[in-house]
């Protein structure tokens, strides 16, 4: 759906163009929504996350999407799927791409599916004025492309504000909500229940930890196609918390925070538990070392072994004293929300002084 735009007559239009409902883009674009002298319209080409109907509904919405991208200035679409569909206005509009993870081409396997893929990925950044990479790996990912579009790629890395620190009121009233005791040490996930999310090898891993230090909770915020499984699974050490809103409390509830995925673009989560304090762990898929920098704690994706080692190394409150500060300091030093929004201000600016040679204002002829 199109959400209504939010309009300053001196400001310039941009269109954000999105996958489906309630993507994790949206968290992205809160943060970019204080971008100076830019006005922002959203508009979802699904409002699902599964294929058959996403792609029935994506279809559906095209020709309100030619009407909304004529009237915008800049159309910025968000994702290699959302990317794809929008090739016609990446072509006729100033436009930017962000890739935000890479995730159609990284889950595809060798073959021609991988091919068809990278052959996509030609198409968008050659559609695009400039395509935006929230992380290097994700760079390092393109080196396929012929240089002529490599000169097209720009890191522009995710960002947040610094928070204040836990009030310690509120973290004993959301400890409590939780039913957590005292000494407790409760580990956070927050995220789609997914596979590539892998929240088993996390569960598994702080089993591990509760047979060895029956203080160690693990606290799952999220739903999505795993939740059943997990449920399961689990024992007295897992609370299922379902979908929540309340995401300052719940890190605040937290000791530690894990990020085990197979692979992310720069994760808000992750960064989120690095500027609240919470010290963080996540797996080596692609993304998130990158995020924690020497700021968290890094283990093989999918070793639940290796991950309970870590648990139990930030059952020591000196260990996470440390993290915590460390975390706070990479946010503030160099995952600023500041230093995302200059940078994203920049390419919308370069894209905007080279519109008036490309741009075809009347934009398709479909759908008007």
């Amino acid at each position: 759906m199109s959400l209504p735009p939010r309009i300053n007559p001196r400001s310039r239009r941009v269109l954000h163009v999105l996958p489906h409902a309630g993507a994790g883009a949206r968290t992205y674009l809160d943060v970019l929504s204080s971008v100076d002298d830019y006005e922002f319209e959203i508009f979802e080409l699904s409002g699902s996350r599964s294929p058959i109907p996403a792609a029935a509904s994506i279809a559906g919405h095209l020709p309100r999407l030619a009407r909304a991208a004529h009237r915008s200035d800049l159309i910025h679409v968000h994702g290699e799927v959302a990317s794809l569909s929008s090739l016609p206005w990446l072509v006729s509009r100033p436009s930017v791409v962000t890739l935000h993870g890479l995730h159609l081409l990284r889950r595809l396997r060798p073959g021609i599916s991988a091919k068809l893929g990278r052959q996509g990925l030609r198409l968008i950044v050659g559609a695009a004025d400039r395509t935006i990479c929230v992380s290097r790996a994700e760079i390092d990912d393109l080196d396929f492309l012929p240089p002529r579009l490599q000169s097209k790629l720009v890191v522009v890395r995710n960002g947040l504000a610094a928070l204040p620190p836990a009030d310690p009121e509120l973290r004993a009233r959301a400890r409590g909500s939780l039913g957590l005791a005292g000494d407790a040490v409760a580990v956070l996930y927050l995220g789609q229940l997914e596979p590539r999310k892998d929240p088993f090898t996390l569960l598994r891993a702080v089993q591990r930890a509760h047979a060895k230090d029956d203080r160690t909770v693990l606290l799952i915020a999220g739903d999505g196609p795993s939740a059943a499984e997990l449920r399961a699974l689990g024992g007295p050490e897992l609370r299922l918390l379902g979908q929540r809103a309340d995401v300052r409390g719940l890190l605040a509830a937290a000791d530690i925070f894990v990020m085990p995925s197979l692979r992310e673009g720069l994760s808000y989560a992750v960064l989120e538990a690095l500027a609240s304090g919470v010290p963080t762990i996540v797996s080596d898929g692609r993304g998130n070392p990158e995020a924690v920098g020497d700021a968290g704690l890094v283990f093989p994706a999918g070793d639940d072994i290796r991950l309970t080692e870590l648990i139990l190394e930030l059952s020591d409150p000196d260990r996470r004293a440390a993290l915590s500060a460390a975390g706070r300091a990479r946010i503030a030093r160099e995952l600023s929300v500041d230093q995302m929004l200059r940078e994203t201000r920049s390419v919308y600016e370069s894209v905007a002084k080279r519109a008036p040679s490309r741009v075809t204002r009347a934009g398709p002829t479909y759908g008007r």
